[in-house]
């Protein structure tokens, strides 16, 4: 936080940054009013709606009292570095800058140690194929900040829960599979729905394809549509292509062809459209 920018000044910069407006921010918190006079510091939350609000905006109370540090913007690059690799799959140069940077070695707040954690169990899921190392990453990043009782659940905490349930899904633990996928599945749809977080496509993607393992067509069928929906809200094609073609492959198993076709032919063309740009 700038020395002279005052608390709700920067929750309403972080906001803006993250190009949520009030009425996101505020959904399911408190009302729009309130926010409002928060971020024109003419009321203090309470410890409730500021621990919900931070969460939203997937920052720290530290973080935001300390929001210019030097040490916390480069750790900020690193991560943003990271998370970029994520969405494009590039695990190599991934498992690089967690390994080369001793960024583990410079954290001290609860939610970095919890992307750190995320990202290395990525890592050793899809990189190593170590899915034991994964699977012990993953919980002790998820044990940071997440609890059964929570009321407000960040988006990462979401998208772990998420990689846990597909993680034991390739290791055949179906009970423990279902528990994450289901789990995240449905705190996934209790998100406000304009909430701009693209990446919680692959929540979608993850459920559908263990279902479709597991048999259940018609459900895994509702969930990929959901997550098309839910792609193309935000504009993004992050698993558009995948689940379009896991679509395809459900209607092939429900003896739908003509509809099997159709969601063959979109998959292939978000491969075109991503070539192009």
């Amino acid at each position: 936080m700038n020395e002279q920018e005052t608390f709700g000044e920067t929750i309403k910069r972080i906001r803006k940054k993250q190009k949520m407006t009030q009425k996101m921010l505020a959904q399911g918190i408190c009302a729009q009013s309130v926010l409002s006079r928060i971020e024109n510091g003419m009321e203090i939350p309470n410890v409730m709606v500021l621990q919900a609000i931070c969460q939203r905006l997937n920052v720290s109370l530290d973080q935001i009292l300390h929001l210019e540090s030097e040490d916390i913007q480069r750790i900020r690059e690193l991560f943003s570095q990271v998370h970029s690799l994520l969405i494009h799959r590039d695990y190599p140069k991934m498992a690089v800058i967690l390994e080369e940077t001793e960024l583990l070695d410079r954290l001290y707040l609860d939610t970095d140690f919890q992307l750190y954690y995320y990202y290395l169990g990525s890592c050793e899921f899809f990189l190593y194929q170590s899915n034991e190392a994964a699977i012990q990453s993953l919980k002790k990043g998820l044990s940071y900040t997440y609890t059964k009782d929570k009321i407000n659940v960040a988006p990462v905490e979401i998208q772990i829960m998420s990689c846990l349930g597909r993680v034991y899904g390739d290791i055949n633990y179906t009970k423990e599979a279902y528990d994450y996928l289901e789990n995240s599945y449905r705190l996934t749809q209790s998100l406000p729905e304009n909430l701009p977080q693209f990446e919680l496509t692959k929540v979608f993607y993850n459920y559908s394809s263990f279902l479709f393992q597991m048999g259940d067509y018609k459900k895994a069928l509702e969930v990929a549509k959901q997550g098309i929906h839910w792609a193309q809200q935000r504009a993004s094609h992050y698993y558009l292509e995948e689940l379009f073609l896991l679509c395809s492959q459900i209607c092939q198993a429900l003896n739908s062809e003509e509809e099997a076709a159709k969601y063959k032919d979109r998959s292939e063309m978000v491969i075109k459209i991503r070539k192009m740009v």
